[in-house]
């Protein structure tokens, strides 16, 4: 039977993630596929030990493993393409350029230490460049995607239903991680939220996955990119089955950011420039984002174009 969320229930589901154990739930829970860590067609993970080895490059240096940044900034919209050579040439000094500006670096056009330690955090798949940005006079920093894909006005009411590859996660876990994370976007927009069978038709579906799993943006393995969502009215929400998920332990992934942050893609959202909005690209351990900031529902308010 779907469930609408109410009141009522919104109530009833910070009751139960409130009181849910403090756990981890490990890769090896309930996932019982079998794959090798092979990523066709994305870049091979980032870590900062191999970064560290290109820290100072700059335009006309050659060395091993440019390449792989290539990758990384073609997978994240700063480069149109990707030679596969391991040249600093004006094309890649302009996109470390571009990331440095970006994320309020210091813009040094090289491989500084501030920006290689930048790269490395985990953060989500979807591209930063290619949007249309807005910064009003009070300090808002959301963005859209080109174009400014969303909802039709008159599908206000969303259904969702759960199809995984894999199940790192207990399924009734992420159900109540999910219903919360719905509730807490229908809290400040004009959306409301409903879940339905795994075999009826629906607006939107969540799951996880790992490598490549047949959307063009295959996940890369544990550490990097968490997960990713397509903008309006496609409707898809993927999260790295690799990745050890968590409810309410720092140390890890955090299952009700990373999907909070992700339902923001689903409703058209790009990414922020607020380090502090849920629709940052980047995932901190350290500040476990659970609240739409004022700068999240700025956004989607103005996108919609409601009070």
């Amino acid at each position: 039977m779907a469930s609408i969320i109410t009141h009522s229930m919104r109530a009833f589901l910070v009751i139960l993630i409130t009181h849910l154990p403090v756990f981890v739930l490990s890769r090896t829970l309930e996932h019982t596929h079998t794959h090798t860590n092979t990523y066709p067609h994305s870049n091979p993970p980032l870590s900062f030990n191999s970064l560290r080895s290109l820290e100072g490059l700059s335009k006309g240096q050659t060395a091993k493993g440019l390449s792989n940044l290539k990758r990384y900034l073609n997978r994240f919209g700063y480069l149109n393409s990707d030679d596969g050579s391991d040249y600093f040439d004006e094309v890649l000094e302009s996109a470390v350029k571009h990331y440095q500006q970006n994320y309020n670096l210091n813009v040094t056009r090289k491989l500084d230490y501030g920006t290689i330690k930048h790269m490395v955090v985990p953060r989500c798949g979807v591209r930063d460049s290619g949007l249309h940005g807005h910064e009003s006079i009070n300090g808002s920093l959301y963005r859209f995607f080109h174009g400014n894909p969303k909802w039709p006005s008159d599908q206000t009411h969303l259904t969702y239903k759960f199809s995984s590859a894999v199940q790192p996660v207990p399924l009734g876990v992420f159900r109540s991680v999910a219903a919360q994370a719905f509730a807490e976007w229908q809290r400040h927009s004009q959306f409301s939220f409903e879940e339905v069978q795994p075999l009826s038709r629906s607006d939107l579906t969540l799951g996880f996955f790992v490598g490549d799993h047949g959307d063009g943006f295959p996940f890369d393995g544990p550490h990097n990119i968490l997960g990713h969502a397509f903008s309006p009215t496609n409707g898809r929400l993927h999260l790295d089955g690799d990745e050890t998920w968590t409810v309410g332990v720092p140390s890890y992934v955090d299952l009700f950011a990373v999907v909070l942050h992700e339902i923001g893609h689903l409703l058209g959202l790009a990414h922020s420039l607020d380090q502090n909005a849920v629709m940052y690209a980047q995932y901190s351990r350290a500040a476990i984002k659970r609240t739409l900031t004022q700068d999240d529902i700025d956004g989607i308010r103005a996108l919609y174009s409601t009070p």
